[in-house]
């Protein structure tokens, strides 16, 4: 890792920034505090505006008392401000949420958005407690990336600590949404850095936990949802489980399959940025007249499938339990599909969480009804499946197991939750990589299946890398002059520039060996008829990753490393040789790393 000259700072200063592991962890404590307050304010801001609609702190509460125009005019309302927000301040139709981290870890070096702070609080906030079928964790977690981004950026951190830092956020911001430490550095580094050497997870660990104690102590250590203790009542609950966990997988699957699709349709339908929203919100609106469970984050809906205190009623009207819960799945399905399809700015944890929930309610009310002996009530059912669920549907099983574990304090449910998160994953899979977080980065053609190692080698900047100085020759230079530049160089290569000194092209000895044929070419051809000018190049800011993808896709052995303010101005050259000795050495580095 490099750090920035520091030759005009303060000595105290100047100690501290070369005191690497030192430095992060400092400002993982700020990071931490700083993420912690924000999630909270996140959090009471989208109470306020649901107060503001509807007099309670969520719309649950408001169910039954709610005037019916409440709930066309919030949506609607919200819609319109959220679309003059969105187009306000993305007016290029940037990711926002979790997506949006993911693509500025991969395409601004982990600078993220900073654009996203209108849309990840008021834009959230309005949107959410307007009834938007949307979660906050998504939003939070943004917000937690956002301010370790710009906080680490402001400390001079170079691209690999910065990402660190940004990890920090996001752990915080889980941490303080979910009151689950653990979970919310598994998440940060499961999700979003693809990490886990000490250097790494030490930060992260600090970050969460001082954000954890913040929430905690504003809103008291409870656990996300109280839920009683279920335990594995058969063996044969096992393949029951499975069964359900593969159910989980496919609609989780259909969940994110769906999402392009809507997207297009409503561009096509709606076009106009600033309305969309709006016209969204008002169908999701008469959606929540019939089905009033659809409307925002809906976890009071997700508590009660837990405790089994369920009232299977819509528009007055007693249903049975299995027909109540289907009509809330395709419901709450639509109203959220619609909702990030449309604009609105939120997280898809939280819906995830609730259509688990419906999905393990219904498979478990079937399931004890045909044999009430041999299984648990359907509250089991709908615990183990918002984990699954959101394990296909995030494509983290790891992280899920531990936030449900973490949210419900219950460990006798955590051999059912296992088979279930792996089966829902793998049924998930083998439809498609993709996430709810990455579908729409592979829409744009964003990479994102990068693994471990190319997470923190793309980090690695190509002025990490030795290079060497490369002779150069004029373009009008005789062919004598190039061949006696070219041999007293030794390094194999040469630049042939024009009158500015901006590179015209390379000359190797491929290039040079067809004119060694006739001495009396020597006097009649230039530099410039040699050149090599299908050249491919490394910017500066370029990363390791960059210069090796290149390298494993071409044959030659040298490459130029260019200016960012010039692509013309050659700095130095870097060999194959250079390269991959670079790679090699900082994979083993890494390795110790992570064994230490």
């Amino acid at each position: 890792m490099t750090i920035k000259d520091t030759s005009d700072r303060k000595p105290w200063k100047t100690w501290l920034r070369n005191q690497e592991i030192l430095y992060v962890v400092l400002l993982a404590v700020v990071v931490g505090v700083v993420s912690g307050y924000a999630s909270l304010l996140l959090r009471f801001a989208i109470e306020w505006v649901s107060l503001f609609w509807t007099g309670e702190r969520t719309w649950l509460k408001a169910m039954d008392t709610l005037p019916w125009y409440i709930y066309l005019v919030a949506p609607t309302v919200g819609g319109l401000l959220v679309g003059w927000i969105t187009v306000r301040y993305l007016p290029g139709g940037e990711l926002r949420g979790v997506s949006g981290v993911l693509a500025d870890m991969v395409e601004s070096k982990a600078r993220v958005h900073r654009h996203q702070m209108a849309t990840e609080t008021f834009g959230s906030a309005i949107a959410i407690g307007s009834g938007a079928s949307l979660g906050r964790e998504g939003p939070t977690v943004a917000l937690g990336a956002l301010i370790s981004s710009e906080i680490g950026q402001r400390a001079g951190l170079s691209e690999q600590q910065l990402r660190i830092l940004i990890g920090c956020g996001v752990a915080a911001a889980i941490a303080a949404s979910f009151n689950t430490p653990i979970a919310g550095v598994l998440f940060a580094l499961e999700v979003i850095l693809a990490d886990y050497a000490i250097a790494t997870f030490s930060p992260i660990v600090i970050a969460s936990v001082l954000a954890t104690v913040i929430a905690r102590s504003e809103v008291g250590n409870f656990p996300a949802f109280t839920v009683p203790e279920y335990h594995l009542i058969s063996v044969w609950e096992i393949p029951a489980y499975m069964i359900m966990g593969a159910l989980c997988g496919l609609v989780a699957s259909g969940f994110i399959k769906s999402m392009a699709p809507t997207r297009a349709w409503l561009a096509n339908l709606i076009p106009n940025r600033k309305l969309r929203p709006a016209a969204v919100g008002f169908a999701i609106g008469l959606m929540g007249l019939a089905i009033p469970q659809v409307m925002s984050i809906g976890y009071g809906v997700v508590e009660d499938m837990l405790l089994e205190r369920i009232h299977p009623e819509l528009l007055g009207v007693a249903l049975p339990l299995t027909a109540f819960l289907a009509i809330i799945l395709i419901g709450k399905t639509i109203a959220v599909v619609l909702s990030a399809a449309g604009g609105f700015p939120g997280g898809l944890f939280g819906p995830a969480l609730f259509l688990g929930a419906t999905v393990g309610a219904l498979f478990g009310d079937i399931a004890h009804s045909i044999s009430p002996a041999y299984t648990e009530g359907y509250g089991a059912y709908a615990l183990v499946a918002c984990g699954a669920l959101t394990a296909a549907a995030l494509q983290a099983p790891l992280t899920v197991m531990l936030i449900v574990f973490e949210m419900t304090a219950d460990y006798h449910i955590m051999l059912p939750l296992m088979i279930a998160c792996s089966v829902a994953t793998m049924v998930t899979r083998s439809f498609g990589r993709a996430s709810v977080f990455t579908e729409v980065l592979e829409e744009r053609g964003i990479e994102t299946h990068w693994g471990r190692e190319q997470s923190w080698i793309r980090s690695v900047p190509i002025t990490q890398i030795p290079w060497r100085s490369i002779a150069r020759v004029s373009e009008h230079a005789k062919l004598e002059e190039l061949k006696q530049v070219y041999t007293g160089s030794g390094k194999g290569c040469v630049q042939v520039v024009d009158d500015n000194g901006d590179m015209v092209g390379i000359v190797t000895f491929a290039d040079l060996q067809q004119w060694l044929i006739d001495p009396a070419l020597d006097q009649v051809v230039v530099a410039g008829e040699v050149a090599n000018r299908k050249v491919l190049t490394v910017r500066e800011s370029d990363s390791l990753l960059d210069a090796v993808q290149i390298l494993d896709r071409e044959e030659f052995e040298q490459m130029p490393v260019v200016a960012d303010d010039n692509p013309r101005r050659v700095l130095g050259i870097l060999s194959r040789n250079a390269i991959f000795s670079t790679y090699h050495k900082l994979i083993v580095k890494h390795g110790e790393g992570e064994r230490e």
